[in-house]
């Protein structure tokens, strides 16, 4: 990159314009978006159910189905941001936390990485959604999720991407058993 200039900026979303040269000389304007990372997790409610949100999207116009996750604030750890999203968005909290991996969003326009979690030994408490937000909890079982995945009927990238780590470090568990379907359960968390 021989040059960068802010184009735009609104609250933390800054468009950038970078003059970029590729190895072999040539020259071009490429459009960057500035975003803060965040944080999605997947939460694991007993031994075969995960804890999933009903989220409706201005963008689209319409309702997806969503693992919690939310942007990290100034200066907070991926960590801090997860425990405080699944708390605010769902009511949950959780005893154990397991970093299972980040993953670049839209790496074509922006660097920002979504840091996916494994939230497990859940305790209900009361959500705190922000004033915009339009949500409501959904307990799913782990195979009706990993169902619907399989099938692509969830749409929602960040959520279809945190659920495949997840059944990674799900398989790695040695508390993971396979039903006469073929679906992993976990015995014990």
């Amino acid at each position: 990159m021989t040059r960068t200039r802010q184009v735009a900026a609104v609250g933390n979303v800054k468009l950038h314009e970078d003059d970029i040269v590729s190895t072999t000389g040539f020259r071009t304007k490429h459009l960057r978006l500035s975003l803060h990372d965040f944080a999605i997790i997947v939460p694991v409610l007993d031994k075969n159910r995960f804890v999933f949100i009903w989220n409706y999207r201005h963008p689209i116009q319409g309702w997806e189905l969503e693992l919690p996750a939310g942007l990290m604030d100034d200066g907070e750890g991926p960590e801090t941001c997860a425990r405080r999203e699944l708390r605010e968005e769902t009511g949950y909290s959780a005893r154990n936390w397991t970093n299972i991996g980040w993953l670049h969003t839209i790496p074509g326009i922006s660097a920002q990485r979504a840091h996916v979690f494994l939230a497990t030994e859940l305790r209900k408490g009361k959500a705190r959604l922000e004033p915009y937000e339009r949500m409501n909890t959904r307990i799913i079982t782990v195979k009706k999720a990993y169902q619907l995945l399989h099938e692509g009927k969830l749409v929602h990238s960040p959520t279809v991407s945190a659920l495949s780590l997840a059944e990674k470090a799900l398989l790695r568990t040695p508390s993971v058993e396979k039903d006469s379907r073929g679906w992993h359960h976990r015995r014990h968390i």
